[in-house]
């Protein structure tokens, strides 16, 4: 019978075992990296919807006859409104052509956490500023965008 030496791993095996690892380990980090970015801009985005449906709430509250001044630019609150939450600016569209039948849309535009701007309201300043406008329809758009359709009770 023969007697088996005691044998090791080579420096090759080692060495490709230690470059798989750091490689699964450098994926690792960045996912965990990649998922906290997420998680910060989706807990920034609830915040922008729930200051979104604030306003909403407010201008449904308010009489129907007023809205479309009121909250037309240069009106009383106006057009524009900062959230009470978090670094950002709110601007409110009325479409009154129809006398009967208000639409009304409230975008939020807002900084991250991490710094990120969300909407195209670039300096969150409420304003339609030169190379803000990307999709070309005259309004700041935002992910965080309420519409809402009100009738004269």
């Amino acid at each position: 019978m023969k007697k088996l030496s005691p044998k090791g791993y080579s420096i090759a095996e080692i060495l490709i075992t230690s470059a798989i690892l750091i490689i699964v380990i450098a994926g690792l980090i960045q996912l965990f990296v990649n998922t906290s970015e997420l998680s910060d801009i989706s807990k920034d985005t609830t915040t922008a919807v729930n200051e979104a449906q604030s306003q909403m709430e407010e201008i449904r509250s308010s009489t129907y006859s007023s809205i479309a001044t009121n909250y037309a630019s240069g009106g009383t609150p106006g057009n524009t409104f900062t959230p009470s939450q978090g670094t950002g600016k709110g601007i409110i569209y009325i479409d009154s052509s129809n006398s009967d039948l208000l639409q009304i849309e409230v975008d939020v535009s807002f900084r991250t956490r991490r710094g990120r701007i969300i909407g195209e309201d670039l300096n969150l300043d409420g304003v339609l500023d030169a190379g803000e406008d990307t999709n070309g329809n005259g309004q700041l758009d935002s992910p965080v965008k309420l519409i809402c359709y009100l009738a004269e009770r």
